[in-house]
């Protein structure tokens, strides 16, 4: 599974918004979004996700 379903699909598990998401980590949602849609590598802001839902952070 990729990341970014891998995230879409605990954001609904955990009835939470990309936005929820965002405020979280302190950064704006377009951010986040080309975070998890793999636009940007910005690894360390992957880590935080993961953390955040309780994922295991695979690439690919």
């Amino acid at each position: 599974m990729n990341f970014e379903l891998q995230v879409k699909l605990e954001l609904i598990k955990q009835k939470k918004t990309l936005t929820d998401l965002a405020n979280e980590m302190g950064v704006s949602v377009a951010y986040v979004s080309d975070i998890v849609k793999g636009n940007r590598k910005a690894e360390h802001y992957r880590n935080k996700i993961c953390k955040i839902l309780k994922i295991k952070n695979k690439r690919g």
